[in-house]
């Protein structure tokens, strides 16, 4: 492995180990949410034009969990407050381009919300490149498995 693939494969797994640290929780309709969870899906119900003034209204993705667009919550002005005594909203680190890329690439397949541990995982499984005849465009796909599942821990924030 030369220098060139060693530096993408540090890159990758270390955006994999950053997106571990998303709230996917909140996305998942089944799980017993907390009053702070129902406090944030509320903001995103009610205040998401604000975050996102050109998009129709919609439910939470993991993608919008990762957007640094929804890291912090909006003041009356629209202006975030990012102070150090306020809560963050979804607190996602990646750029909106950067967030769509990567759940283009990566799949999660299970997500291990804290526990009263401190325990949390997540597992991704990086979807196939494939290559369309017609277009010669590259894309990423699941239709015939994964090429790895990735597991990541995170540390925790009791």
């Amino acid at each position: 492995m030369n220098n060139k693939e060693q530096i993408k494969k540090l890159r990758d797994n270390a955006e994999l180990a950053w997106a571990a640290y998303g709230y996917f929780h909140l996305a998942d309709k089944e799980y017993k949410h907390d009053d702070n969870d129902k406090e944030r899906l509320k903001e995103f119900k009610d205040n998401f034009k604000k975050y996102k003034p050109n998009d129709t209204q919609r439910d939470l993705t993991y993608t919008d969990i990762l957007d640094i667009t929804y890291k912090y919550y909006l003041d009356k002005n629209g202006k975030p407050k990012d102070s150090w005594y306020h809560k963050h909203f979804l607190g996602g680190d990646f750029s909106p381009l950067q967030a769509k890329r990567f759940f283009e690439r990566y799949d999660l397949l299970i997500h291990q919300p804290n526990t009263e541990s401190g325990f949390s995982a997540t597992l991704f499984g990086e979807k196939r490149k494939q290559k369309n005849t017609e277009s010669k465009a590259t894309q990423y796909t699941n239709d015939y498995g994964y090429t790895n599942y990735i597991l990541a821990f995170r540390g925790t924030e009791l």
